[in-house]
Parts: C-alpha cells; sequence; structure tokens
C-alpha cells in the first residue's frame, strides 16, 4: 500500500494572490513545504493537487522542475481533486498538507500516520480548534501546521455527501462529522508535543504579514538546518514576541 503526500495549493488567492510560489530564501513557499514533508518516513509520494484553472500552470511547471508528481482537478471539488490525485498516483493512503501551511514537519507527519495505522483508522489528523465540537477537553494544536491522514476509500465517499463540496468547511468535514460511519482518531499536543498546546497560534499563509512571518522563520533556521524542527520556531517566537503581530488576520 502506497502513501502519498498531497499539498493541496492555487495560485488565485485574493487575500494573497499567487502565494504558494511567493519565494524564501531563493526558493518558492510551497517547494520549501514539499522538501519538508517529503523528509518523513511514511511518504513514499509528494505530490501537489492544483486545479484545471490556467492560473495554476506555473505550480505544474515547479512540479516538473523540483521533481515531484503534479495532478490536476477541479477548482472547487477539492475532494475530487484529491481522489482523482490518490487514483493517479496508486495511493491507498492519503497526507493531506494545506500549501500554505509552509512549517509543518515531517515528523509531525511520522505521528500522525503512526496512529493512523496503528489504530486502523478510516481518518486521523493532529487535533485543533477546527475541529468543533470534537476538540473539547483535548490537548489542541497550534493553527496551520495541520496533518490529515485517511484512505482512499474514505476521500472517494464524498460523492455520498454533495452538500460539502460547496460549503465553508474543510473538504474532509464530512469524514469526522460522520464518527457513525467513519473511524476516526486525533492525535493531542501531549508528551513530545506538548510545546505545541498553543491553540490561539494560527500559522497558516493567508496574508502578506503571515508571509513575512514565514520568510522570517526560514531566515533564521534554514541555512544552518533545512529540516528545522517545529521546537525551533516556538523558541524563536518567544525570543522575538514581535513575531506574533504578524500572525493571523490583517
Amino acid at each position: 500500500m502506497s502513501t502519498g503526500a498531497f499539498l493541496i495549493a492555487r495560485l488565485g488567492s485574493t487575500r494573497l494572490p499567487r502565494k504558494n510560489i511567493l519565494p524564501i530564501m531563493g526558493k518558492p513557499m510551497i517547494q520549501l513545504l514539499a522538501e519538508r514533508v517529503g523528509r518523513a518516513k511514511a511518504v513514499d509520494k509528494v505530490v501537489i493537487a492544483t486545479s484545471t484553472q490556467a492560473s495554476d500552470d506555473a505550480l505544474e511547471e515547479l512540479a516538473d522542475e523540483i521533481g515531484v508528481g503534479c495532478h490536476r482537478g477541479p477548482l472547487d471539488n477539492v475532494m475530487e481533486r484529491i481522489t482523482g490525485a490518490a487514483t493517479a498516483y496508486n495511493c491507498d493512503n492519503i497526507i493531506e498538507i494545506l500549501g500554505d501551511n509552509p512549517l509543518v514537519h515531517g515528523a509531525l507527519i511520522d505521528d500522525v500516520c503512526r496512529l493512523y495505522k496503528e489504530g486502523g483508522y478510516d481518518y486521523a489528523a493532529n487535533i485543533t480548534r477546527e475541529y468543533e465540537p470534537s476538540c473539547e477537553n483535548r490537548k489542541l494544536f497550534s493553527v496551520g501546521l495541520r496533518v490529515q491522514v485517511y484512505t482512499l476509500a474514505a476521500a472517494r465517499a464524498y460523492i455520498d455527501y454533495p452538500k460539502y463540496p460547496d460549503n465553508d468547511r474543510h473538504p474532509c468535514a464530512y469524514i469526522f462529522d460522520h464518527p457513525d460511519r467513519f473511524k476516526v482518531g486525533y492525535l493531542e499536543a501531549v508528551g513530545r508535543w506538548g510545546f505545541m498546546n498553543r491553540p490561539d497560534i494560527n500559522f497558516a499563509v493567508n496574508y502578506g504579514k503571515n508571509f513575512e512571518f514565514v520568510e522570517k522563520v526560514f531566515q533564521r533556521h534554514y541555512a544552518a538546518d533545512p529540516d528545522f524542527p517545529l521546537q525551533a520556531i516556538y523558541q524563536q517566537m518567544d525570543e522575538e514576541p514581535e513575531l506574533f503581530n504578524l500572525l493571523g488576520a490583517d
């Protein structure tokens, strides 16, 4: 059984256009993410999953340049795009990573995958406040570092929930909203991940200032250690509290 890490990306963002290919340390942001994801032991293939829109041609070109896969599917139906990508690359297990979460680390991917496999789950993720109400009374991770792992069979079940692709919730919501049908497991921010139990922090790159934050993180750590751990980011923030002003919305 093959496991693919699918980076969900598009270049038509209105808040920060073409954010996925904005350069950091001379490399497009999504290339840095692909590097970090590709170091996970659980990952067999890294694939950029983007849309068929002409505006996303640059992502396909980049994938070819850096030697990762690329699959193009519907702009609006992300689950159809993901299932198409997993089918095209013969992956029974899907690791979904959002392209605007460039700080995700391979060690976290491996731990979520371990939980997924050992628990025999259809879906597993490191839990954040985005999972209300399931997140109540749990130790939550910061937003913007989410790793979602699920079976291709569960992904294909999106056709049974036609309303989900059209709402504002995450495309996988039909899975974790229905624990009666799918076996769902969550990794909490405890033990080795206890330092990430800071649920109000959001590392997602949605605005220019968020990109500036990520740029500062890579500028400080990447040259010395391209695979710098997540602990280094939190330590940097505590040492440079002004960085908190670059997180969240404008």
